[in-house]
């Protein structure tokens, strides 16, 4: 879940490191317009009064904060469409698991030949979940299949943000502006569950939806205003070699990949780790199963994005806080690790015969700890177990695995 320190975009009004580098790349001599290399490098884009690292975060925090709207309420969606047994609910998200993986797949191609950059990843991103959150509106199982997978195979705005992002820094001021898109994320995913609630609950059932739909409008504007074109080009020797890449090189690159998952027995055992983590968390959590929460504790549907609201906003507290000291108490990661699955094993038990009050104080609390004491530990060990000249293939096949096991939920069902 989406699953970070909090703090405030800059102001656009401060000059920032971010800004004069960006200057510099983008304003060129007179002497470099004379030079032969010229044609190849980036047009020169006038002054922007919001940086471009400023503007990612901003985009990150209205997406995220566009889905954390509706995400909590999606079994009650699910329902309204005819979709009641748990096999169908998991159907569709196997779909949304399998569309991201060819999503991935066919925009990566596409970028690779030159026809989409960046920024027009972005916009895809922003205009397909716009379109997929207003079919749900929509109604009907049919248009709740498209639209899944849809939004499924065009959101790639972490992805590609993240790229962005590493465009617009160096590798002095990278991580600080890394830290800034993870706490716009945190902070969208605390806020936006309760106020989608609070859509849902007095405005109308169709709100939460249709809001998300206009701010992924909005979303697409501001990307149009804000973000600079520069991207847009191409260099034409890079792209002539791109273009000349076969399909066999990409099935090789991708297999290569995977096969560096398992080059160590450590890293094997870490990888499988993470994502049997995933899978099970998945397949037995209770926020997962609709109508529990209404039925055990009585309460309306809207409810779940305060749940969610408060989930969250555990999980940032105790991982900015708690986490590092708890580590260091457990005696290193595989420790932590360790003791954490008990603790969450516990609390999941503990779950079943809990009333509202002691699972709101007690068990909210005990996943939250254990939930991010696993998460960290594991991605910890990650890094540490995998060589670094391969750290990135490690990553990138880890999301495909992930994704790939996400759609095995629905045959376990």
């Amino acid at each position: 879940m989406p699953p970070h320190v909090i703090s405030s975009p800059e102001n656009g009004s401060n000059t920032s490191q971010d800004d004069s580098i960006y200057t510099q790349k983008c304003k060129g001599t007179g002497a470099m317009s004379e030079a032969k290399h010229s044609e190849s490098s980036h047009p020169t884009q006038p002054p922007t009064f919001i940086s471009p690292t400023t503007t990612l975060c901003i985009l990150v925090m209205i997406d995220m904060f566009s889905v954390s709207l509706v995400v909590p309420l999606l079994h009650q969606y699910f329902q309204n469409a005819g979709v009641h047994s748990a096999s169908q609910r998991e159907m569709l998200s196997s779909l949304y698991s399998s569309s991201q993986i060819a999503g991935g797949l066919i925009i990566g191609a596409l970028s690779d030949v030159g026809l989409l950059s960046r920024r027009r990843i972005l916009f895809l991103s922003f205009l397909g979940s716009a379109i997929s959150y207003a079919l749900i509106v929509v109604g009907g199982l049919r248009k709740l299949i498209f639209s899944r997978v849809l939004v499924g195979l065009v959101k790639q705005t972490m992805t590609v943000s993240t790229s962005l992002l590493a465009r617009y820094t160096t590798s002095e001021t990278r991580a600080v502006s890394m830290g800034r898109l993870t706490a716009s994320t945190t902070a969208a995913w605390v806020i936006g569950p309760s106020i989608g609630a609070l859509l849902y609950k007095h405005v109308g059932p169709s709100a939460p939806a249709l809001t998300a739909s206009g701010l992924f409008l909005l979303n697409s504007a501001l990307a149009a205003i804000l973000l600079p074109v520069d991207d847009e080009s191409v260099d034409d020797d890079a792209n002539a070699k791109q273009k000349s890449r076969s399909k066999d090189g990409k099935f090789a690159s991708f297999t290569a990949n995977l096969k560096t998952c398992f080059s160590s027995s450590a890293l094997a055992s870490v990888v499988i780790s993470l994502l049997l983590f995933g899978w099970v968390t998945r397949t037995t959590s209770y926020a997962n199963m609709a109508s529990f929460y209404e039925e055990k504790y009585g309460i309306e549907v809207h409810y779940r994005g305060y749940i969610k609201s408060y989930q969250q906003g555990l999980n940032f507290f105790i991982q900015s806080f708690f986490v590092r000291s708890l580590l260091s108490a457990s005696g290193g990661e595989r420790r932590a690790a360790c003791i954490a699955c008990f603790v969450l094993a516990g609390a999941t038990l503990c779950e079943v015969n809990a009333n509202f009050e002691v699972f709101l104080c007690l068990v909210c609390p005990a996943v939250a700890v254990s939930v991010g004491m696993i998460g960290v530990s594991l991605r910890s060990l990650v890094t540490q177990v995998a060589p670094q000249e391969s750290l990135g293939s490690v990553l990138a096949a880890m999301d495909v695995l992930q994704n790939a096991a996400s759609v095995t939920i629905y045959y376990s069902i």
